[in-house]
Formats: C-alpha cells, structure tokens, sequence
C-alpha cells in the first residue's frame, strides 16, 4: 500500500507544485481570503490534490491497470482514504510554510494564522465529503468521475436541508443547536465533528471495498 501512496505523491507533483503556488498568490499576495482562517485555503489545497489524485488515476486508466497487478482490491481503496490524510498533512504543511515566508516580508499582525476551531470544523467537512466521494468513485468510476465533486455537493446539500426539516419536524430550533455545536468547547467540537468524520469514513471505507471488489473494472 505504501507505493500506491508513493505513486499518487508522484502523478501529484505538478499539481502540488502549482497549489502551493495558487495558496501564495491568491491567499497571501492578493489577500483573497483577507479574514478568514488560515484553515480555509489549507482545506482548498487539500481538496484540490486528493480529487486530482483520484481523477488522474481515471484518467490514465490505473484502476484497471493496478487490478491486474498482485494487489489487493482492498489495498487499493485504503490507500485512497489514507491518501486523504496524506494530502491533508502535505497541504496544511505547505500552507504553514506560506504563512512563515509571508512573515519575512509583511507585518505578523496582518497575517491569519491556524485556530483549532476552522481547522476542526475544517478536517470535519473533508472527512463528510469523501465519506460520501469515494464509496460513489469506486462504483462508477470514469462514468461520473469528471462530474462527481458536483454530484457530492448536491447530495450534502440536500442531506443538510432534509436534516434541518427533520429537526424542525422534532422541534428542535436548527440555528440554536447549530450555534450551540460551534460555540462549544473543543473537546466537544472535536468529538462532534472529527469523530462523526471519523466514524463516517469508517463506514465509508467499508462500502467502497465492498462495492471495488465486486465490481468488474
């Protein structure tokens, strides 16, 4: 599993190249995301490499290449969700290192600099979309692929609206427990958000092996 993750650093490498670049023109020289948190064009990044990573591998046909090979279909998807983390560590990294050459040259005052409450909340919206994303790119593949960001945008629209009508149809006021969520301490921040990512993925995880492995790819 460690060179499949060696090979989507590879393909990458282009593309990490020319986010970092876009983080630094756009966040910091042309201040495009001027009071937001620093979270925000790290999860961007992150973003950008993890569904450029799964759409290059579509594109360039590996999924049918690598089932071929002595590995296991299950090798092959958990090295897509731990590909998530991957990306999520480089992009956040390399926002990091954005921010410290920033400080040579503009006052510290001026810059954004990560809270533990965006990056939470950050790491959490990830962790929802590509619980939804991959278990949806392992059963269509390059039929949906190009379109597939929009179609999970969509669905955790809709999720969201249906959720709210169901509180509403409980009773409970959405904006209050939705406001109460955000203004808690991390601890239950985390344990909210992050672990109900966490235990999403899990479940995510499970049904993409299930459906890869029976797929006739």
């Amino acid at each position: 599993m460690v060179q499949l993750l060696i090979k989507d650093l590879r393909i990458q490498k282009r593309f990490i190249g020319l986010g970092f670049l876009f983080v630094g023109f756009f966040f910091f020289l042309l201040g495009a995301f001027e009071g937001l948190p620093l979270a925000i064009p790290a999860a961007i990044f992150s973003h950008f490499l993890i569904v450029m990573a799964s759409k290059m591998d579509e594109k360039n046909n590996n999924g049918r290449m690598l089932v071929s090979f002595p590995v296991r279909r299950k090798d092959i998807v958990t090295s897509k969700y731990v590909g998530i983390f991957m990306f999520m560590a480089l992009a956040f990294f390399l926002t990091t290192l954005w921010r410290l050459l920033a400080g040579f040259v503009l006052p510290a005052g001026e810059l954004p600099w990560f809270d533990l409450k965006s990056m939470v909340v950050a790491i959490a919206v990830l962790l929802l979309f590509y619980s939804i994303y991959f278990p949806m790119f392992f059963a269509f593949g390059t039929r949906i692929v190009q379109m597939l960001d929009f179609i999970v945008i969509f669905a955790v629209g809709g999720a969201g609206v249906l959720a709210l009508r169901v509180m509403e149809w409980a009773g409970v006021n959405a904006g209050v427990f939705i406001g109460g969520l955000l203004d808690a301490d991390l601890p239950t921040l985390s344990l909210w958000t992050v672990g109900g990512g966490l235990a999403l993925l899990i479940v995510s995880w499970t049904m993409s092996v299930f459906l890869f492995e029976r797929k006739n790819v």
